[in-house]
């Protein structure tokens, strides 16, 4: 999926911003569509299989922001409708089963990647994965790699696996969002890579497509402001969104191709800029060519300088005055 993707994907990183409201949720997908973004992703989980015991306070919090899974299969029917790709991310082993029959790609939280059961199960079926990996260290990717390989040894090979770099702070000072690391990982594990962006703005996402991002979450929300949940303010607003979403398509043309090749634009001024063999002082018929007989000049007429070589020892069949070319036609 990610290795056919032909200009990058970009998500509209809802998460629980709909705060539990459905209505809302419906809301932010069509925003997210009319605003370009080619994809929505949510958080699906149970308080009981993702906060301790030990904090019924944050159990209580939590379980006003989820979302059922009746309603997740509902919202991945407007995402449709409206013309993006819906997913989510599972936090506990069993959203992965509730997620799976509507969901065609399954994203990692960055604090799942060291959770081997979670890894190994989301892998087991069969679909794209994300991976995140905010506030992880290089052997701990690396495991989380080895882990999903084991799973799905082909995921690479089909341009099924990408790694997010994500600096796990809310939001992420500028000189923190280290996007270099993007092509760290990539270099390191051989895989797709992608960018999970924490800091305010949408500046380091426009960065992003410069160091091969392939995939792009940012954070969305109706409002940013006068919001008491931490997640709005560093999220993208629907003009935020769609600003984003121009710039990098802009960055994009920027960035082009790795592949190494002359561009339209340059091939009427190389003849002007290139050099071509040419008399270094009067010569006449007959001469056997040697060296300090020939020169290079703008522009390039006849022979290539790079072509001398075989033009040594050559025997001119014609005068050539100083400073003129010398071609083919003109050696017996």
């Amino acid at each position: 999926m990610f290795g056919a993707l032909d200009s990058t994907w970009i998500v509209a990183e809802i998460g629980v911003n709909h705060e539990g409201d459905e209505a809302i949720a419906a809301d932010l997908i069509r925003k997210a569509a009319a605003a370009g973004a080619d994809a929505v992703k949510f958080q699906t989980y149970r308080p009981e299989t993702f906060v301790s015991a030990t904090q019924p306070d944050r159990r209580t919090v939590v379980a006003g922001r989820m979302m059922s899974e009746g309603a997740m299969e509902r919202l991945a029917a407007v995402a449709a409708e409206a013309g993006v790709t819906f997913f989510s991310t599972p936090l506990g082993l069993p959203d992965v089963d509730a997620l799976n029959p509507f969901c065609p790609v399954f994203k990692i939280a960055s604090g799942e990647i060291t959770w081997q059961a979670l890894l190994e199960k989301v892998a087991a079926t069969g679909k794209p994965m994300i991976v995140s990996t905010g506030g992880a260290q290089d052997h701990e990717i690396g495991r989380a790699v080895d882990i999903i390989l084991t799973a799905r040894p082909d995921i690479i090979d089909k341009g099924e696996l990408v790694l997010m770099h994500c600096v796990s702070a809310y939001p992420t000072p500028i000189e923190q969002a280290n996007l270099a690391n993007i092509n760290f990982l990539a270099d390191r594990f051989g895989v797709l890579t992608g960018y999970s962006d924490h800091t305010l703005g949408t500046k380091a996402c426009e960065l992003a497509v410069g160091h091969g991002a392939v995939v792009l979450e940012k954070h969305f929300t109706y409002r940013k402001e006068d919001q008491e949940f931490r997640d709005h303010a560093l999220s993208a607003d629907p003009v935020d969104l769609a600003a984003l979403v121009e710039a990098v398509r802009l960055a994009e043309q920027y960035h082009g191709s790795c592949e190494r090749q002359v561009q339209p634009s340059e091939e009427p001024v190389l003849p002007a800029m290139r050099r071509g063999l040419h008399a270094a002082m009067d010569l006449k018929a007959g001469t056997i060519l040697e060296e300090h007989h020939l020169t290079g000049l703008r522009p390039l007429i006849g022979i290539p300088v790079e072509e001398i070589d075989r033009v040594i020892g050559q025997v001119l069949k014609t005068g050539i005055a100083e400073g003129f070319p010398i071609s083919d036609d003109d050696l017996e």
